[in-house]
């Protein structure tokens, strides 16, 4: 019978002979993203660098906000499914993602964007009282986002430090303006249910970004937590939110008739952008981006109708040229995809895509003056 130090030799010899080369590695450009997300978050608070863009209020896709949440779902996508096991590298990562997310920098933009205005309802012909909280009401843009990173926190690391109250703090503190510092303290249950308010609130279709208008996209990442909270809680709220989700936008329809998702809604109107049967070059031609952005999430709930909406809602934006897959700027995109719908004109050919290129110039310019990001 062998003795202990034996046996233990014998254990550690047959780790070593574990075969790490059946196991997929990190290439250099994966490994390159995950330590720019480091070096960016690794700033000083305050500083910014590699994070700029052409708005300068937090109010567009290049908003610190969104640039954070991403890279907060790259690392936990990394982490969960590439170096599980790497949890003394991605832990305190997440952590000081979600320290940049709570930054003042990041959300005190919606004390302005509270106030509303007409390109967020045609109808208003005054500003509202506009109030510092970024999460009690609407702007989901950003509450959805903080909800989903610290569940993911809880659920990757085991670890209950977003679900203590008190533990999402915003000091909301002007120098030169107010009545004096607030402080408005949440934790991630408590977030949820701030937002679960606001759904009800809006009848079940969604949670507002900008004042009256309820983006599909931002609403898939807080019931994303919902399922991640109800697993650590043994608890099942998250399909009685999607039926009551999925009964309101029925009465509206969420895939509209060319197989897009709907970009947004107008809660006061009752209306969608893009209304259905409007003309061509009535209105600026429409970007992928909305519905690319939405089904990603939606797939996570419900990936039978993502999948089978694909190939439609790719149709023109993304084509293929020299043996390679493209995708189309916005303008060429939405003019090749109607000329596939209209004309029987073929994506892949050059000559089709050449009078794309062409008819993509007859549609009049995007009222937002900044280029989307690539």
């Amino acid at each position: 019978m062998p003795s202990k130090e034996e046996a233990v030799n014998g254990q550690q010899a047959e780790l070593m002979e574990l075969d790490m080369s059946i196991y997929a590695m990190l290439d250099n450009q994966q490994a390159g993203h995950i330590r720019h997300i480091h070096n960016l978050v690794a700033q000083k608070d305050g500083e910014w660098n590699h994070m700029g863009g052409e708005e300068p209020n937090q109010e567009y896709f290049t908003a610190y906000r969104y640039q954070i949440a991403t890279m907060a779902y790259s690392i936990a996508v990394a982490h969960f499914h590439r170096q599980p096991a790497l949890r003394s590298v991605y832990k305190p990562l997440f952590r000081r993602i979600i320290h940049k997310m709570l930054l003042n920098d990041v959300w005190t933009y919606w004390f302005l964007t509270s106030h509303g205005g007409k390109l967020t309802d045609p109808e208003r012909t005054e500003l509202r009282q506009p109030w510092a909280d970024p999460v009690i009401h609407e702007n989901i843009m950003y509450s959805g986002h903080l909800l989903l990173m610290t569940s993911l926190y809880g659920m990757l690391f085991d670890d209950n430090e977003f679900e203590k109250p008190g533990s999402i703090v915003f000091n909301w503190k002007p120098l030169f303006w107010g009545m004096g510092p607030e402080t408005f303290s949440y934790d991630n249950r408590s977030l949820q249910k701030a937002i679960l308010s606001e759904m009800e609130r809006n009848n079940w279709v969604g949670v507002c970004c900008e004042p009256n208008m309820v983006f599909i996209v931002c609403n898939q990442f807080p019931i994303i937590s919902m399922r991640l909270n109800d697993a650590r809680d043994g608890t099942n709220k998250v399909d009685g939110v999607l039926e009551k989700y999925t009964a309101a936008w029925a009465k509206f329809s969420m895939v509209q008739s060319d197989g897009m998702f709907v970009d947004w809604f107008y809660l006061k109107q009752n209306a969608m952008f893009p209304p259905e049967g409007i003309s061509k070059g009535q209105f600026p031609a429409r970007d992928l981006a909305f519905t690319a952005w939405a089904g990603a999430y939606i797939h996570s709930w419900n990936s039978n109708l993502v999948e089978s909406l694909y190939e439609t809602q790719v149709r023109g934006y993304v084509s293929k040229t020299d043996g390679h897959y493209r995708i189309r700027p916005t303008n060429v995109g939405f003019a090749l995809r109607n000329s596939i719908i209209n004309h029987s004109a073929s994506p892949d050919s050059a000559d089709d895509l050449k009078r794309a290129t062409e008819d993509g110039k007859k549609y009049p310019p995007s009222p937002v003056p900044y280029n989307a990001p690539l």
